[in-house]
């Protein structure tokens, strides 16, 4: 029996918490009184026009209130409203306008109300579900090779890649035409590593798939970015558009990240500005460190830059010891660089499972 006055209690103060998180989350409701701040407005096809609704409050306030700007989340979403003075007692009103298309499934979006009656915006939201339209084959293949063929995409990263590993990526191609099409596909750049199959005759409103795939033998020393090009030919005409992927190629981990024992490295810098340049000047005075904080070697695998301006003093197969610290020099030379900014990426590929490849992002400004 002495429970019940207990529980009266919680129940209380259960009911007074929900009732202030409502007041913190539109705190303007005792001096607007909206009819409603939610609506649902169920199933709407994605290709079925805007669909809007009209959110209504009373001035509960002793003075005139102005709506001082609506602001919503997105371009897919917008708002109209009076900017008249609504006086006490009086009735205003918010119209948001939302518009489905290309954004299918479901959706939840906010409009924020600005008025003149308190410095906190009032929120209100519509939420509904979408249904997605059928797509044109334009926009599943939106790549145009010619002759009727077109292609899903043309590019793919596959990230990291380890070694005894094998990974496949397929694309959709299809003929739109009213006759076959023959499709060749042309090495352009290799890694020695990509395998590409695809059929090479469609017929007329055909789909089929490319199927691209890297395996890196189990025993492979090859380390870092993996870069491929292919340029097409459909009946015997080129194609101007190309298709690329790139792939990372990593030590295989087959224990659990988590292990101590294992290896991990960490930078002392994410970027190195090397700031205003003299062309033809060097300079060798920025300096990077890596720190090892696991258990065992950290060995370096691959270090990889784009221009012939950016040099570092990180070897493949340096390593550094447990616990252990290394400093190595990074210098700039700007003899055969053009005026103004210039900007290059320094990668290094560890045998670290959790974080394989760390980017630094290398800055200069080339002057006279």
């Amino acid at each position: 029996m002495r429970l019940i006055p207990y529980i009266k209690i919680v129940f209380l103060l259960l009911s007074c918490s929900l009732s202030c998180v409502a007041r913190a989350q539109n705190p303007t409701q005792s001096l607007l009184k909206f009819e409603q701040v939610e609506w649902n407005f169920g199933d709407v096809a994605e290709d079925g026009g805007k669909i809007e609704h009209t959110f209504s409050f009373v001035n509960n306030t002793s003075k005139p209130v102005v709506i001082l700007d609506v602001t919503t989340g997105c371009g897919c979403t917008t708002s109209s409203y009076s900017r008249k003075p609504i006086l006490r007692g009086e009735r205003g009103e918010v119209t948001v306008v939302f518009d489905p298309m290309n954004l299918p499934g479901r959706v939840t979006k906010s409009a924020s109300i600005l008025t003149s009656a308190s410095s906190k915006p009032f929120v209100v939201t519509l939420q509904g579900n979408v249904i997605p339209r059928k797509k044109s084959v334009q926009e599943l293949y939106p790549i145009d090779l010619g002759e009727g063929v077109r292609l899903e995409i043309n590019s793919h990263d596959f990230a990291y890649v380890g070694r005894g590993e094998v990974v496949k990526q397929t694309i959709g191609w299809v003929n739109t035409s009213s006759r076959s099409a023959t499709l060749k596909l042309l090495p352009k750049q290799s890694s020695g590593l990509l395998q590409v199959q695809a059929p090479a005759t469609l017929r007329a409103g055909e789909r089929g798939v490319i199927t691209l795939r890297y395996a890196i033998d189990k025993n492979s020393t090859r380390y870092g970015t993996l870069n491929d090009m292919y340029g097409f030919t459909v009946n015997g005409r080129e194609a101007r558009a190309v298709l690329s992927t790139t792939a990372i190629a990593v030590d295989h981990f087959d224990r659990m990240a988590e292990d101590i024992s294992l290896p991990s490295g960490e930078l002392s810098k994410k970027i190195i500005k090397f700031g205003d340049v003299k062309r033809g000047k060097t300079l060798t005075d920025a300096t990077l460190v890596i720190t090892n904080e696991g258990g065992s070697d950290l060995i370096i695998r691959a270090v990889e830059w784009g221009s012939r301006a950016l040099k570092c003093s990180l070897q493949e197969g340096d390593k550094v010891k447990a616990g252990g610290r290394l400093t190595l020099q990074v210098s700039f030379d700007s003899s055969n660089c053009d005026y103004g900014v210039w900007v290059d990426r320094l990668k290094i590929i560890t045998n670290d499972p959790v974080r394989p490849m760390h980017t630094i992002r290398t800055t200069a400004i080339v002057v006279d």
